[in-house]
């Protein structure tokens, strides 16, 4: 315990805090430095690096919760050299469900499952749905077999009126702050999106990047070509490749994050309310 109470020298948490932590898994009493230290340290007690990112922050409620993502799961199999088989395949009902074990080296054995409902789906909906469910029972069977007790990016995409963030884990030295970029007018703010290592575009302070960034979100929601489902991992990516940039605002710029996080949040209620429609 002495690791997540000092999370760094010379800073106690209150009990309260640490109480709130351990019983309800709840960091929304902590300052955005402490929850990068707290995110630090369950990366290293799971043997994960922090740098591939492999939990985002969860809201819901008044709460927050770390949760693992798909880098988290990927990262467990290569450190522990899991293997994964789907053992059972069955539709319910209007529920499609799969089983998966998983096999670590040392021949112990993990089973989960993963279900979805699948009620009017067909074609390319269907087959969607089908392969989230495998997807969810493996992330599930993994996380269990390492004795990680917590969400799945999956299952934390289904839950109404949760938002998702991403939580940065950067050495400052690792990289020229996000204020130090603004300085450079040749640069700027970059805004970066999915399966690009170049900048989409550059911004000449943080609100003018917040302002195209909640633009990029709202054109997302707004989207007629795409699900509910689609709509919201798109959102989660552009949230990912641009974690530093939102970091610095909830570290630094405490007024604007505020307008960011809720603009965010309308984006997702928006997309939960489509989700509902028949």
């Amino acid at each position: 315990m002495t690791n997540v109470v000092n999370m760094k020298q010379g800073e106690v948490l209150d009990p309260k805090v640490i109480e709130s932590i351990v019983i309800n898994g709840d960091l929304s009493k902590l300052q955005p430095p402490q929850k990068v230290a707290y995110y630090n340290y369950r990366c290293q007690q799971a043997g994960l690096d922090p740098a591939a990112k492999p939990f985002d922050l969860l809201k819901l409620n008044g709460k927050e919760i770390l949760y693992a993502n798909a880098q988290c799961t990927q990262q467990l199999c290569a450190i522990h050299k899991l293997s994964t088989q789907v053992t059972h395949r069955e539709k319910m009902d209007d529920i499609y469900l799969v089983s998966v074990r998983v096999t670590g080296a040392d021949g112990r054995l993990s089973e989960n499952q993963g279900a979805v409902a699948v009620a009017h789906l067909k074609g390319d909906a269907l087959a969607n749905a089908v392969l989230k469910a495998t997807t969810k029972a493996i992330r599930r069977a993994v996380l269990a077999h390492c004795g990680l007790g917590m969400l799945d990016e999956t299952e934390a995409e289904t839950i109404p009126g949760a938002r998702m963030e991403p939580v940065v884990s950067i050495q400052e030295e690792a990289a020229p702050s996000v204020a130090a970029v603004v300085e450079q007018p040749t640069t700027g703010v970059a805004l970066m999106v999915p399966g690009s290592d170049e900048p989409y575009a550059y911004y000449e302070d943080m609100d003018k990047w917040a302002d195209a960034f909640l633009t990029m979100i709202d054109k997302i929601a707004a989207n007629q070509k795409m699900d509910a489902g689609t709509k919201l991992l798109k959102m989660s990516d552009f949230e990912k490749c641009n974690s530093k940039n939102v970091h610095e605002l909830a570290r630094n710029h405490e007024g604007l994050y505020q307008v960011f996080s809720t603009g965010i949040g309308r984006a997702r209620r928006s997309i939960d309310e489509e989700a509902k429609k028949p």
